[in-house]
């Protein structure tokens, strides 16, 4: 007789005691032919763990499935709000100046933009997770429209917030002060170490085309912390000002300080 699974003749075949098929010597255990009828032999505690296990392991493939769907369109959200605050970026120079520059210093304000804002951003979604809350970046449909408008060059006020990041998880007064408060301060510092890198290099390394590089980039910095920093609507301002107007005063002064120097 064959083996039901790998079909080896046996002459002393075995017989599965819970599915009622033959096997061979190799095959012969439950385990060993994915016997089907092992689970109606189980005690009903065992068939109740066993439910609950595969529930769980179903319900975990769902989340993961969601979870790759929603970084996948965060990734995007993201990726789209870095190119309109680049183009903000850009009008600060004006787009009739690119033509006339090399291209991999174009490249370079490209990156230096893009990286002001991603940063600025980030701080905010890993402020809030280090806090165990769940946070996400989305884009805002108005907040894209304006800032795709303010990237017109000859607009002297420019608005720069595509999107923000989202907190899903019930937070606390010190949760979301601390999370709105990172963001602009990261861009204090960066427009602080880009401004005093613009002096060294242009005292140091005598380059003017390096130093208002960077000096452009430390005016784009402390701008986008100003503009944060405004206590209105879904902006930082209003949460940390909830949260320490001390903190805010001192970020504002900074963020202005910064400004007057790069302008």
């Amino acid at each position: 007789m064959k083996c039901a699974l790998c079909g080896k003749d046996e002459l002393l075949p075995f017989k599965c005691k819970y599915c009622g098929e033959f096997f061979c010597a190799e095959h012969r255990l439950p385990e060993k032919h994915n016997c089907l009828g092992i689970f109606a032999a189980s005690s009903p505690y065992e068939k109740e763990m066993r439910e609950v296990r595969m529930k769980v392991k179903a319900e975990e493939e769902i989340m993961k499935a969601i979870s790759r769907k929603t970084a996948f369109r965060e990734a995007v959200h993201i990726a789209v709000s870095v190119i309109l605050a680049s183009l903000v970026g850009l009008s600060l120079i004006g787009y009739e100046s690119l033509l006339f520059i090399n291209p991999s210093i174009t490249i370079l304000y490209i990156t230096g933009f893009s990286l002001s804002y991603l940063m600025h951003e980030l701080a905010h979604r890993i402020v809030a997770r280090r806090n165990n809350v769940r946070a996400y970046f989305k884009l805002d449909p108005i907040g894209s429209l304006l800032t795709l408008v303010s990237a017109i060059p000859m607009l002297p006020i420019k608005f720069i917030a595509p999107g923000a990041v989202v907190l899903a998880t019930p937070s606390t007064m010190k949760v979301l002060g601390s999370t709105a408060f990172w963001g602009p301060a990261t861009n204090i510092a960066l427009s602080a170490i880009l401004y005093i890198s613009s002096l060294i290099s242009r005292s140091l390394f005598f380059s003017p085309l390096l130093s208002g590089i960077l000096l452009i980039l430390a005016k784009f910095n402390a701008f986008i912390a100003f503009f944060n920093l405004l206590p209105f609507g879904p902006l930082d301002g209003l949460k940390i000002i909830k949260w320490s107007i001390a903190r805010w005063a001192v970020a504002v002064a900074l963020s202005v300080t910064l400004m007057m120097f790069t302008w």
